[in-house]
C-alpha cells in the first residue's frame, strides 16, 4: 500500500447483540451496487466492533450471536473483484462484551463514571496484560484468516487513556512511580501506550511486515511525534465538522500533519451530525465542500458510515457519496504528490491536556481568514523553510529553542510573539529591544493603534483578555498602545453594563515590531478563538504583512469565509491554487452547509520567479487569461462554486 487511495469510505458497523438478524440482508450485488454509486476506491471493513462482537467465524473472540455468515470475508471478496482497496477495523479501547464480562479490564479514570448505569461504553485498559493478550490474537486471526485478502489495519480508540486500575497501580508501583501523582500517571501512560503499540505493530508485522496499521485516538497529537510514529504508513485526521469539530479543525490538522513526512487522509462523515447516526444526512453540498477542503489542504478523503445491521447498504447513503467522490475523482491528477507552499508557520501549543489548543485554533483561523500560505511546525521543523515564525500567545521557550530561533533570526528569519512567548523565566530569550514586566493588572485594557488601522481608524477597541506591561527601546516600531480603564469593575466600584471606559490619557506600548521581532502584548490568538473581534484580526495581519513585506507569495480578494492554499506538484512542474468558498450557518447547536454559492470575480496575484507557461481552471480544462509583469502573476477567476482549481503550469 505504497500510497493512499482519494476516495475511502470508513464503514462503522457497531451492532448491539440485542439486534436481530444481523448480516440476514446482506448481497454481494447491493454492496457492488454501493460502492460503484459511491465512487469509491479503499473501505474499512469491520472484525470487531465497540460492543465486542466479531463479524466473521472467529476462534479467538466470539462472533456475533445473530450473525450466520462470513460477512466481513464476503465483503471483502466484492472488494478484490472490482479493485477496491480494503481495511480491516478492530476496536481496541472499547469492548463492552468484555467490559461486562470482565470488569477488571475497565480502564479506571478518576472522576469518570465507570458503571454499568447508563447507555454508553466503558473504555478497557490496554494496560491490562490479559486483555492485551486477547486483543494481539484477535489481530493475529485476521491476519492469518485474510492476509493477502486486504491493505491495512485500523485500530480504533486507542487514546492512552489515564489509568488508576489496579494493573496499572501495580505497574506504576512496580516503577518507582506514584499513582497519585498526576505527573507520574501522565508518564505511565506514555508507557503503556508505547507498549500497546508495539505489540499489535508486531502481531501485524508478524505475518506481513509491509501491512500499514493506524491507532486512531480520534486527534493527531501535535509537539509529540513518538506517538506519530507508531503509524506504520499513514495518518487519519478524524474531523466530522457537525460532530463537535467544527469547520476549522480539519485546516488546523492538515497543516501540521503536512510537516511530519506521512500520507495523511481527511475523515469526515456522511452524518447530520457524528458517528453512530442511523438516518441522518448532511447535504450533498457539504460533502463536496468537506471533501474539497481535504485534497486543497494536501490530503486524501475519507467519509464515514455506519451500516444497518441487516447489512444492506443504502443506496441514499450512496448515492450523497458519489456525489462528492464523482469531483474528488476528476480532480487526483492535480492533487496527488503535492507539497504546500508556505510563507509563515506558527509553532503549535498543543499539549496532552489542552487538546483544543485555544490559541491554536486562533492562529489558525486568523491565517485562513487572512489568506496566508502556512503550515503549523514543532520543534523538529526546518524554520529556514518559513519567512515569518509566530509562536502564539504561550509557547514557552527552553535552552533548546531558545538556540534554534535565535539561529533562525541570524539567518534572516522573521519572528511574531504575543503574550508570553518568548519568555525564559520573566526574561525574552535575546535581547530584541522588549522587556516584559508581566500582566497589567487592568481588567479591561483597549487597544488603540498608531496607524489608520482599517475599517473604522484610530480609535480604543477593547481587548477582552488582559494584557501584558512591557518596556520598548527608542528604535521600536509602535503598531499600536495598550490603553487601561479607569479602574477595575467590582460589585461596589463600576461604570455602565460591562466593562469600565477607556482611560484617554495613559498610553504605553501594546503591540511593537523590533527589527525581525514583532510582539503583541496581549493573549490576542486566545482572544481571536474566543471572541472573535475583528480588531484583533487586522492588527495581527497588519503586523504579519509588515514583518513579510514584499515576500508574501500569494493575495487574493476572496472573501473570509474562503480557503485559499497553493500546492507545488514538482513531478508535474505545476503549482495548483485551491480556492474555496462555503458558508457556515449553526442549526440548533451543529454548524451546517446547505447553499453552494457562485463565487465571482476572485483576483489572485502570486509571486512567482518566473512566467507560467499557461493558467487553467480544472478539471475543466479552460484557459485563464493573465500577466506576468516584475515576479507578479495575475489573474482573475470568474466564477466557482465550493471549490476552484487553478492550475499554474511552469
Amino acid at each position: 500500500m505504497d500510497k493512499l487511495p482519494f476516495r475511502q469510505v470508513h464503514l462503522d458497523f457497531h451492532t448491539s447483540e440485542h439486534m436481530p438478524g444481523v448480516g440476514s440482508e446482506f448481497s454481494e450485488e447491493n454492496f457492488k451496487e454501493a460502492l460503484i454509486t459511491g465512487h469509491i476506491s479503499s473501505i474499512t471493513l469491520f472484525a470487531k466492533c465497540h460492543h465486542g462482537w466479531s463479524y466473521f467465524p472467529s476462534k479467538v473472540n466470539k462472533m456475533h450471536p445473530t450473525l450466520k455468515t462470513d460477512l466481513l470475508g464476503r465483503q471483502l471478496k466484492v472488494c478484490k473483484e472490482l479493485g477496491v482497496r480494503t481495511q480491516i477495523y478492530i476496536s481496541a479501547g472499547l469492548d463492552e462484551r468484555k467490559a461486562v464480562e470482565y470488569p477488571q479490564f475497565r480502564n479506571e479514570n478518576a472522576g469518570e463514571d465507570s458503571t454499568l448505569l447508563g447507555a454508553h461504553w466503558h473504555g478497557l485498559c490496554l494496560n491490562n496484560e490479559e486483555y492485551l493478550d486477547m486483543l494481539c490474537a484477535e489481530v493475529s486471526e485476521v491476519m492469518e484468516r485474510y492476509n493477502g485478502d486486504f491493505d491495512g489495519v485500523f485500530m480504533d480508540i486507542c487514546y492512552p487513556w489515564y489509568c488508576v486500575c489496579p494493573t496499572c497501580i501495580n505497574d506504576m508501583l512496580s516503577m518507582g512511580l506514584d499513582p497519585e501523582n498526576a505527573g507520574d500517571i501522565k508518564k505511565h501512560r506514555r508507557i503503556v501506550y508505547k507498549k500497546y503499540t508495539s505489540r499489535i505493530n508486531s502481531a501485524v508485522a508478524k505475518y506481513n511486515p509491509d501491512m500499514p496499521v493506524f491507532h486512531n485516538c480520534g486527534n493527531i497529537p501535535r509537539n509529540d511525534r513518538s506517538e506519530i510514529a507508531v503509524h506504520t504508513h499513514h495518518l487519519e485526521l478524524e474531523s466530522l465538522p457537525t460532530g463537535g469539530w467544527g469547520y476549522d479543525h480539519f485546516p488546523l490538522s492538515a497543516a501540521y500533519s503536512r510537516v511530519v513526512g506521512k500520507e495523511f487522509l481527511g475523515m469526515t462523515g456522511k452524518f447530520h451530525k457524528s458517528w453512530g447516526e442511523f438516518g441522518g444526512y448532511k447535504h450533498p453540498n457539504a460533502l463536496i465542500y468537506e471533501t474539497a477542503l481535504s485534497v486543497a489542504s494536501g490530503a486524501k478523503c475519507s467519509v464515514g458510515d455506519q451500516l444497518h445491521p441487516l447489512g444492506c447498504f443504502e443506496m441514499a447513503t450512496y448515492r450523497l457519496i458519489g456525489k462528492a467522490y464523482a469531483e474528488i475523482e476528476k480532480k487526483e491528477q492535480w492533487c496527488d504528490n503535492v507539497k504546500a507552499v508556505a510563507d509563515v508557520a506558527f509553532f503549535s501549543t498543543y499539549t496532552e491536556d489542552d487538546r483544543a489548543g485555544g490559541a491554536d485554533a486562533g492562529a489558525n483561523r486568523m491565517l485562513i481568514e487572512g489568506k496566508y500560505l502556512y503550515n503549523i511546525v514543532d520543534r523538529w521543523c526546518d524554520f529556514s523553510d518559513y519567512k515569518v515564525l509566530i509562536f502564539p500567545d504561550c509557547v514557552d521557550f527552553d535552552d533548546e529553542l531558545c538556540k534554534k530561533v535565535e539561529d533562525y533570526l541570524q539567518n534572516g528569519g522573521k519572528v511574531l510573539l504575543s503574550g508570553k512567548s518568548g519568555l525564559c523565566g520573566q526574561r525574552f530569550f535575546m535581547d530584541f529591544g522588549v522587556e516584559f514586566f508581566g500582566e497589567n493588572p487592568m481588567d479591561a485594557t483597549y487597544l488603540v493603534p498608531a496607524y489608520d488601522m482599517q475599517p473604522n481608524g484610530i480609535t480604543p477597541y477593547l481587548m477582552y483578555k488582559h494584557g501584558y506591561l512591557i518596556k520598548v527601546c527608542e528604535d521600536a516600531k509602535i503598531m499600536a498602545y495598550m490603553q487601561d480603564s479607569y479602574f477595575n469593575r467590582t460589585m461596589r466600584h463600576f461604570c455602565s453594563h460591562a466593562n469600565t471606559p477607556n482611560n484617554p490619557e495613559d498610553k504605553k506600548p501594546g503591540a511593537v515590531i523590533c527589527g525581525n521581532v514583532g510582539y503583541i502584548a496581549w493573549n490576542i490568538f486566545t482572544e481571536y478563538e474566543e471572541k472573535g473581534a475583528y480588531h484583533a484580526k487586522r492588527i495581527f495581519c497588519d503586523m504579519l504583512d509588515e514583518l513579510l513585506g514584499d515576500e508574501k507569495t500569494l493575495s487574493t480578494d476572496l472573501g473570509s469565509n474562503g480557503v485559499v492554499t497553493l500546492m507545488e506538484q514538482t513531478e508535474k512542474n505545476r503549482y495548483v491554487n485551491h480556492l474555496l468558498y462555503a458558508v457556515t450557518k449553526n442549526r440548533g447547536d451543529t454548524e451546517v452547509i446547505e447553499d453552494a454559492p457562485v463565487t465571482v470575480d476572485t483576483h489572485v496575484e502570486i509571486k512567482l520567479a518566473a512566467g507560467p507557461s499557461r493558467v487553467y481552471l480544472a478539471p475543466e480544462n479552460k484557459d485563464i487569461p493573465f500577466t506576468y509583469e516584475n515576479g507578479i502573476l495575475k489573474y482573475t477567476v470568474d466564477r466557482f462554486t465550493l471549490h476552484g482549481m487553478v492550475v499554474i503550469d511552469k
